[in-house]
């Protein structure tokens, strides 16, 4: 038992050494090769958490973990998709009725991730337009979505007032922290 805790403690190590090379050089790729060269098999969410509130206790801003949060999702992005791929299908072969309420975050980010894709998509064609032409179609499509993403804040504070409470109270700190952060810096 005690290997495995030890284990878990050498990657937690590992990690956190991986996401400190990341903020003194952001060579993305090059983390990336280190990530799976030193760690080899998937991350989980949690041990990320772990990393993210063992950075903050060590002294690590929040702002700068913030800063860098999409870079850390994109070095172990690929180990993410996989367990997240892995988890859906298990739901589906175990014919779950009732979803996770983290699930069901998650699944509202994807459906923001492809809101925020369709205005991406309008935006490019009413730049594109010719001058003088009609785009009072787009223009409406991008009203219809612009109300959407108005919608999103409700997303932001159920996790504000409802998950991250729940893991402050677990004493899981830093990480809701990070996601206060940049909730705000969205909706800025």
């Amino acid at each position: 038992m005690s290997e495995l805790i030890n284990n878990r403690q050498k990657r937690q190590e590992k990690l956190k050494a991986i996401i400190k090379n990341l903020h003194v050089d952001a060579d993305l790729e090059g983390v990336k090769r280190r990530f799976k060269s030193l760690l080899g098999e998937a991350v989980s969410p949690s041990e990320i958490s772990e990393m993210e509130q063992a950075l903050i206790d060590e002294g690590m801003p929040v702002e700068e973990i913030q800063a860098l949060c999409d870079v850390h999702v994109a070095v172990v992005r690929e180990t993410l998709d996989q367990q997240l791929n892995t988890a859906v299908e298990h739901s589906i072969a175990a014919s779950e009725t009732e979803l996770h309420p983290v699930e069901v975050f998650k699944a509202e980010n994807r459906a923001i991730a492809g809101l925020i894709n369709q205005i991406d998509t309008i935006t490019d064609q009413i730049a594109a337009a010719a001058v003088g032409s009609d785009i009072a179609k787009q223009m409406q499509k991008w009203h219809a979505f612009h109300q959407r993403l108005m919608e999103i804040d409700k997303h932001y504070r159920r996790k504000e007032n409802i998950f991250f409470p729940y893991l402050e109270k677990n004493g899981i700190t830093g990480p809701p922290s990070v996601m206060w952060g940049i909730h705000d810096q969205i909706r800025a």
